[in-house]
Protein backbone atom coordinates (compact mmCIF):
# COMPACT_ATOMS: atom_id res chain seq x y z
CA UNK A 1 0.00 0.00 0.00
CA UNK A 2 1.58 3.44 -0.82
CA UNK A 3 0.46 5.31 1.99
CA UNK A 4 -0.70 4.06 5.61
CA UNK A 5 -1.36 7.19 6.84
CA UNK A 6 -2.11 11.02 5.41
CA UNK A 7 0.12 13.57 6.18
CA UNK A 8 -2.81 15.11 9.16
CA UNK A 9 -1.72 12.32 11.50
CA UNK A 10 1.25 12.99 10.77
CA UNK A 11 2.24 16.29 10.74
CA UNK A 12 1.55 17.49 14.07
CA UNK A 13 4.02 15.08 15.86
CA UNK A 14 6.78 15.87 13.06
CA UNK A 15 6.64 19.55 14.46
CA UNK A 16 6.92 18.92 17.54
CA UNK A 17 9.68 17.08 17.53
CA UNK A 18 11.37 20.59 14.71
CA UNK A 19 10.10 23.13 17.95
CA UNK A 20 11.07 21.29 21.28
CA UNK A 21 14.65 21.23 19.63
CA UNK A 22 15.05 24.21 17.79
CA UNK A 23 16.68 25.65 19.92
CA UNK A 24 19.36 23.63 19.92
CA UNK A 25 20.51 25.35 16.23
CA UNK A 26 20.61 28.74 17.42
CA UNK A 27 23.55 29.38 15.26
CA UNK A 28 23.86 29.55 11.85
CA UNK A 29 25.90 26.92 9.77
CA UNK A 30 27.79 28.27 6.58
CA UNK A 31 30.15 25.88 5.60
CA UNK A 32 28.05 22.19 5.05
CA UNK A 33 29.03 19.14 3.96
CA UNK A 34 26.15 16.75 2.98
CA UNK A 35 26.87 12.76 2.48
CA UNK A 36 24.19 11.09 0.74
CA UNK A 37 22.30 12.58 -2.49
CA UNK A 38 18.99 12.77 -0.78
CA UNK A 39 19.86 15.55 1.75
CA UNK A 40 21.90 17.42 -1.00
CA UNK A 41 18.75 17.51 -2.57
CA UNK A 42 16.84 18.15 0.18
CA UNK A 43 19.17 21.27 0.78
CA UNK A 44 18.71 22.54 -2.32
CA UNK A 45 15.05 22.50 -1.92
CA UNK A 46 15.54 24.34 0.94
CA UNK A 47 17.31 26.97 -1.14
CA UNK A 48 20.41 26.52 1.02
CA UNK A 49 22.89 25.57 -2.04
CA UNK A 50 24.88 28.26 -1.17
CA UNK A 51 26.05 26.58 2.10
CA UNK A 52 27.30 23.79 0.32
CA UNK A 53 31.07 23.26 0.16
CA UNK A 54 31.38 19.49 -0.19
CA UNK A 55 29.43 16.45 -1.05
CA UNK A 56 29.77 12.23 -1.62
CA UNK A 57 29.50 10.76 -5.12
CA UNK A 58 26.02 10.18 -4.62
CA UNK A 59 24.64 13.44 -4.79
CA UNK A 60 24.42 13.85 -8.34
CA UNK A 61 21.11 16.40 -8.32
CA UNK A 62 21.01 19.17 -9.23
CA UNK A 63 23.46 19.52 -11.65
CA UNK A 64 25.14 22.17 -10.03
CA UNK A 65 25.85 20.21 -7.11
CA UNK A 66 28.52 18.32 -9.35
CA UNK A 67 30.77 21.72 -9.48
CA UNK A 68 31.01 21.14 -5.46
CA UNK A 69 34.31 19.25 -4.26
CA UNK A 70 33.56 15.54 -4.03
CA UNK A 71 33.92 13.64 -0.66
CA UNK A 72 34.10 9.95 -1.87
CA UNK A 73 31.40 7.61 -1.74
CA UNK A 74 29.13 7.38 1.35
CA UNK A 75 30.06 4.40 2.87
CA UNK A 76 34.00 4.70 2.44
CA UNK A 77 34.46 7.91 3.94
CA UNK A 78 37.85 9.53 5.01
CA UNK A 79 38.26 11.61 7.70
CA UNK A 80 41.57 13.85 5.72
CA UNK A 81 38.72 14.53 2.67
CA UNK A 82 36.30 15.82 4.53
CA UNK A 83 38.37 17.81 7.22
CA UNK A 84 40.46 19.31 4.40
CA UNK A 85 37.19 21.38 3.67
CA UNK A 86 37.09 22.87 7.04
CA UNK A 87 33.28 22.23 7.16
CA UNK A 88 31.55 23.71 10.33
CA UNK A 89 29.21 21.11 9.85
CA UNK A 90 28.56 17.56 8.05
CA UNK A 91 25.41 16.19 7.27
CA UNK A 92 24.91 12.52 6.88
CA UNK A 93 22.42 9.66 6.99
CA UNK A 94 22.48 6.26 8.99
CA UNK A 95 23.86 4.79 5.21
CA UNK A 96 27.13 6.81 6.13
CA UNK A 97 30.22 4.34 6.75
CA UNK A 98 32.49 3.76 8.53
CA UNK A 99 31.84 4.82 12.04
CA UNK A 100 35.45 5.32 12.79
CA UNK A 101 35.76 7.74 10.80
CA UNK A 102 32.58 9.57 12.15
CA UNK A 103 34.07 9.39 15.27
CA UNK A 104 37.41 10.87 14.38
CA UNK A 105 35.28 13.69 12.80
CA UNK A 106 33.69 14.03 16.33
CA UNK A 107 36.37 13.99 18.16
CA UNK A 108 38.14 16.70 15.81
CA UNK A 109 35.38 19.30 16.89
CA UNK A 110 32.84 18.86 13.80
CA UNK A 111 29.79 19.27 14.20
CA UNK A 112 28.10 15.83 12.49
CA UNK A 113 24.58 15.27 12.76
CA UNK A 114 23.00 11.41 11.53
CA UNK A 115 19.60 11.73 9.93
CA UNK A 116 17.66 8.89 9.70
CA UNK A 117 16.59 6.99 6.35
CA UNK A 118 13.67 5.55 6.32
CA UNK A 119 12.39 4.48 3.23
CA UNK A 120 8.87 5.64 3.29
CA UNK A 121 6.91 8.59 2.56
CA UNK A 122 7.24 9.26 6.34
CA UNK A 123 10.76 8.56 6.77
CA UNK A 124 11.30 11.09 3.69
CA UNK A 125 8.96 13.70 5.61
CA UNK A 126 10.97 13.11 8.52
CA UNK A 127 14.36 13.65 7.22
CA UNK A 128 13.11 16.56 5.25
CA UNK A 129 11.92 18.15 8.32
CA UNK A 130 15.23 17.30 10.37
CA UNK A 131 17.20 19.04 7.74
CA UNK A 132 15.03 22.30 8.01
CA UNK A 133 15.43 22.23 11.73
CA UNK A 134 19.27 22.29 11.67
CA UNK A 135 19.69 24.54 8.66
CA UNK A 136 16.81 27.03 10.66
CA UNK A 137 14.60 26.78 7.66
CA UNK A 138 11.61 24.76 9.46
CA UNK A 139 9.02 26.56 7.83
CA UNK A 140 10.46 26.06 4.35
CA UNK A 141 10.65 22.46 5.22
CA UNK A 142 7.03 21.91 7.07
CA UNK A 143 6.09 23.55 3.13
CA UNK A 144 8.22 21.17 1.27
CA UNK A 145 6.51 18.12 3.17
CA UNK A 146 2.74 19.43 2.87
CA UNK A 147 3.62 19.54 -1.16
CA UNK A 148 5.03 16.42 -1.10
CA UNK A 149 2.16 14.94 0.53
CA UNK A 150 -0.01 16.07 -1.95
CA UNK A 151 2.28 14.75 -4.91
CA UNK A 152 2.11 11.29 -3.31
CA UNK A 153 -2.03 11.54 -2.88
CA UNK A 154 -2.27 12.21 -6.31
CA UNK A 155 -0.41 8.96 -7.25
CA UNK A 156 -1.80 6.87 -4.83
CA UNK A 157 -5.22 7.81 -5.79
CA UNK A 158 -3.96 7.19 -9.63
CA UNK A 159 -2.98 3.56 -8.18
CA UNK A 160 -5.41 2.61 -6.54
CA UNK A 161 -8.16 3.42 -9.16
CA UNK A 162 -6.88 0.78 -11.59
CA UNK A 163 -7.83 -1.78 -9.68
CA UNK A 164 -5.75 -4.61 -11.10
CA UNK A 165 -3.40 -7.18 -9.58
CA UNK A 166 0.50 -5.56 -9.50
CA UNK A 167 2.93 -6.24 -12.13
CA UNK A 168 5.49 -8.73 -11.11
CA UNK A 169 8.80 -6.66 -11.05
CA UNK A 170 12.26 -7.16 -9.61
CA UNK A 171 15.24 -4.95 -9.23
CA UNK A 172 18.35 -6.31 -10.37
CA UNK A 173 21.48 -4.52 -8.68
CA UNK A 174 24.22 -6.43 -10.62
CA UNK A 175 24.52 -9.10 -12.65
CA UNK A 176 28.09 -10.93 -12.87
CA UNK A 177 29.43 -14.62 -14.24
CA UNK A 178 25.90 -15.85 -14.42
CA UNK A 179 25.04 -14.80 -10.86
CA UNK A 180 22.19 -12.12 -10.04
CA UNK A 181 22.30 -9.52 -7.60
CA UNK A 182 18.05 -8.59 -6.25
CA UNK A 183 16.38 -6.37 -3.99
CA UNK A 184 14.67 -7.82 -1.47
CA UNK A 185 13.14 -6.83 1.69
CA UNK A 186 14.68 -3.52 3.60
CA UNK A 187 16.52 -2.45 0.63
CA UNK A 188 15.92 1.05 -1.36
CA UNK A 189 14.73 -0.92 -4.39
CA UNK A 190 12.38 -3.09 -2.59
CA UNK A 191 10.45 -0.12 -0.53
CA UNK A 192 10.16 2.22 -4.31
CA UNK A 193 8.93 -1.09 -6.30
CA UNK A 194 5.93 -1.28 -3.34
CA UNK A 195 5.43 2.33 -3.16
CA UNK A 196 4.68 2.07 -7.14
CA UNK A 197 2.30 -0.76 -6.75
CA UNK A 198 4.63 -3.29 -8.19
CA UNK A 199 5.02 -6.50 -6.59
CA UNK A 200 8.50 -7.88 -5.90
CA UNK A 201 8.25 -11.68 -5.93
CA UNK A 202 11.47 -11.47 -4.02
CA UNK A 203 10.66 -9.35 -1.11
CA UNK A 204 9.96 -12.19 1.32
CA UNK A 205 12.67 -14.80 0.11
CA UNK A 206 15.57 -11.63 -0.28
CA UNK A 207 17.21 -9.44 2.39
CA UNK A 208 18.79 -6.37 1.29
CA UNK A 209 20.63 -7.26 -1.67
CA UNK A 210 21.43 -10.96 -2.45
CA UNK A 211 22.43 -13.28 -5.09
CA UNK A 212 19.98 -15.43 -6.28
CA UNK A 213 19.99 -19.26 -8.48
CA UNK A 214 18.73 -19.42 -11.84
CA UNK A 215 16.06 -21.72 -10.35
CA UNK A 216 14.79 -18.79 -7.91
CA UNK A 217 14.95 -16.79 -10.87
CA UNK A 218 12.85 -18.86 -13.01
CA UNK A 219 10.13 -19.32 -10.02
CA UNK A 220 9.72 -15.61 -9.45
CA UNK A 221 8.90 -15.22 -13.20
CA UNK A 222 9.16 -11.26 -13.50
CA UNK A 223 6.60 -9.41 -16.10
CA UNK A 224 10.00 -7.13 -15.55
CA UNK A 225 13.07 -6.35 -14.99
CA UNK A 226 14.66 -3.29 -13.50
CA UNK A 227 18.01 -2.55 -13.64
CA UNK A 228 20.37 0.51 -13.21
CA UNK A 229 22.90 1.02 -16.05
CA UNK A 230 26.05 -0.48 -14.30
CA UNK A 231 23.90 -3.45 -13.42
CA UNK A 232 23.31 -4.44 -17.11
CA UNK A 233 26.80 -2.64 -17.83
CA UNK A 234 28.09 -5.83 -15.60
CA UNK A 235 26.29 -7.78 -17.44
CA UNK A 236 27.64 -7.10 -20.98
CA UNK A 237 24.60 -4.71 -22.04
CA UNK A 238 20.79 -5.18 -21.90
CA UNK A 239 20.90 -7.85 -25.39
CA UNK A 240 23.61 -9.77 -23.49
CA UNK A 241 21.51 -10.00 -19.89
CA UNK A 242 18.90 -10.81 -22.31
CA UNK A 243 20.45 -14.37 -23.40
CA UNK A 244 21.03 -15.30 -20.17
CA UNK A 245 19.34 -18.76 -20.04
CA UNK A 246 17.36 -18.45 -16.81
CA UNK A 247 16.56 -14.75 -17.64
CA UNK A 248 15.07 -16.24 -21.31
CA UNK A 249 12.78 -18.73 -19.31
CA UNK A 250 10.57 -15.69 -17.75
CA UNK A 251 8.15 -13.74 -18.79
CA UNK A 252 10.24 -10.54 -18.87
CA UNK A 253 12.65 -12.16 -21.08
CA UNK A 254 10.67 -14.02 -23.43
CA UNK A 255 8.96 -10.21 -23.80
CA UNK A 256 12.77 -8.57 -23.66
CA UNK A 257 11.03 -6.13 -20.42
CA UNK A 258 14.24 -4.56 -19.13
CA UNK A 259 14.09 -1.30 -17.90
CA UNK A 260 17.21 0.67 -17.31
CA UNK A 261 16.95 3.46 -14.99
CA UNK A 262 19.02 5.97 -13.38
CA UNK A 263 20.62 5.81 -10.11
CA UNK A 264 18.94 8.83 -8.89
CA UNK A 265 15.73 6.98 -8.69
CA UNK A 266 16.67 5.58 -5.15
CA UNK A 267 17.85 8.85 -3.51
CA UNK A 268 14.46 8.88 -1.61
CA UNK A 269 14.41 13.06 -1.24
CA UNK A 270 11.88 15.62 -2.26
CA UNK A 271 11.52 14.41 -5.69
CA UNK A 272 10.00 11.14 -4.86
CA UNK A 273 6.76 11.91 -5.75
CA UNK A 274 7.89 12.37 -9.52
CA UNK A 275 10.33 9.53 -9.40
CA UNK A 276 7.66 7.15 -8.80
CA UNK A 277 5.59 8.90 -11.26
CA UNK A 278 8.22 8.38 -13.75
CA UNK A 279 9.21 4.96 -12.89
CA UNK A 280 5.35 4.21 -13.91
CA UNK A 281 5.77 5.92 -16.94
CA UNK A 282 9.15 3.84 -18.01
CA UNK A 283 7.65 0.89 -17.16
CA UNK A 284 4.87 2.20 -19.80
CA UNK A 285 6.86 2.97 -22.68
CA UNK A 286 9.64 -0.18 -22.02
CA UNK A 287 6.57 -2.44 -22.45
CA UNK A 288 4.93 -0.57 -25.25
CA UNK A 289 4.66 -4.25 -27.39
CA UNK A 290 3.17 -6.16 -24.08
CA UNK A 291 -0.53 -5.38 -23.75
CA UNK A 292 -0.85 -6.93 -20.47
CA UNK A 293 1.46 -3.77 -18.63
CA UNK A 294 0.02 -1.40 -21.27
CA UNK A 295 -3.32 -2.29 -19.41
CA UNK A 296 -1.86 -1.66 -16.29
CA UNK A 297 -0.67 1.83 -16.52
CA UNK A 298 -2.93 3.29 -19.64
CA UNK A 299 -3.73 5.88 -16.72
CA UNK A 300 -0.56 7.54 -16.17
CA UNK A 301 -1.16 8.60 -20.02
CA UNK A 302 -4.71 9.85 -19.77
Amino acid sequence: MLLNNRLTKQLPMMLCAVLVSLNAYSDSYQKIVSVDGSITEILYALEQQHRLVGRDTTSIWPEAAKELPDVGYMRQLSSEGLLSLQPDLILVTADAQPQSVLDQLKAAGVNVHIIENDYSLQGVQQKILSVARIVEQYEKGVELVASLDAEMMRIQDAITAQHQEPVSAIFVLGIRNGSMMVAGSGSRADALLRMAGLHNPFSDQVQNYQSVSAEALIRANPDIIITMSQGADMGGGIEQVLQDPAIRLTRAGQQKNVLVVDARLLSFGPDLPAQIEDLYQQVNLNSSNNKKLLDRFAAWNE
